[in-house]
């Protein structure tokens, strides 16, 4: 009996273990692929990797600083780099809208020297002629930062002498004539005022003659040096 019964006990403990054997690793895949591990996928599949394709423009540039213009037109350059006055009315019946000021003799004793207000943009050569309608304003004013000049302080040009400040324009023949109507009031202030040749100064006009009016800043370019 008592060996029957150690017999019995023998085989139950040893059905025991055999339940209890190590896992595979066939079934370490299988916990792997578990109810938990599926649970988690869905959470890391929310948030897909950025696509760089799907988010490129539909021209093929990139988003990035400074490609996405590429392909765009640069901005027009402006006809002229130098600041223009305001301009209304007229002159003689006729439009006169200077773009630069131009210094077009040497100093004088006294310390002033002549410049031209008119439309070319650069300095005049001696082979220059002028064409009908050319028209300039001349003033003589001492060239010195910061001064400031009454213009109906000035002498006014007749036929026969150009004065301080006077108004010419060409005939049909290209000849400069001396406007003695021009009548102009207001100041001028030289705001920089360098010595040397094809320099750039500075000056701010504020001008009325009858129903013309000229207002702002300008550009003097030195064509000739002072001294």
């Amino acid at each position: 009996m008592q060996h029957g019964h150690l017999s019995s006990l023998i085989i139950f403990v040893a059905a025991c273990g055999g339940s209890q054997k190590p896992v595979s690793s066939a079934d370490t895949a299988s916990l792997d692929n578990g109810p938990s591990s599926r649970s988690e996928a869905p959470a890391a599949s929310d948030t897909p990797p950025a696509d760089t394709a799907s988010t490129a423009p539909a021209d093929g540039t990139s988003s990035a600083g400074g490609s996405s213009s590429a392909g765009a037109s640069p901005a027009a350059a402006p006809e002229s780099m130098h600041p223009t006055p305001s301009v209304t009315g007229s002159v003689d019946g006729k439009p006169f809208a200077p773009k630069l000021a131009h210094v077009v003799g040497r100093m004088r004793k006294d310390g002033r020297v002549l410049i031209s207000v008119d439309e070319r943009t650069e300095c005049a050569t001696p082979g220059d002629a002028s064409k009908p309608d050319d028209a300039a304003l001349t003033i003589l004013v001492p060239w010195e930062d910061g001064y400031k000049i009454d213009l109906s302080a000035l002498k006014r040009g007749g036929k026969k002498k150009p004065g301080e400040i006077a108004f010419s324009r060409a005939n049909p023949a290209g000849k400069m004539e001396i406007w003695s109507s021009f009548k102009p009031s207001g100041r001028v202030t030289i705001v920089k005022a360098p010595m040397d040749k094809d320099a750039v100064g500075k000056m701010k006009i504020d001008l009325q003659s009858g129903d013309y009016m000229l207002a702002g800043d300008l550009d003097v370019q030195v064509c000739v040096a002072p001294k």
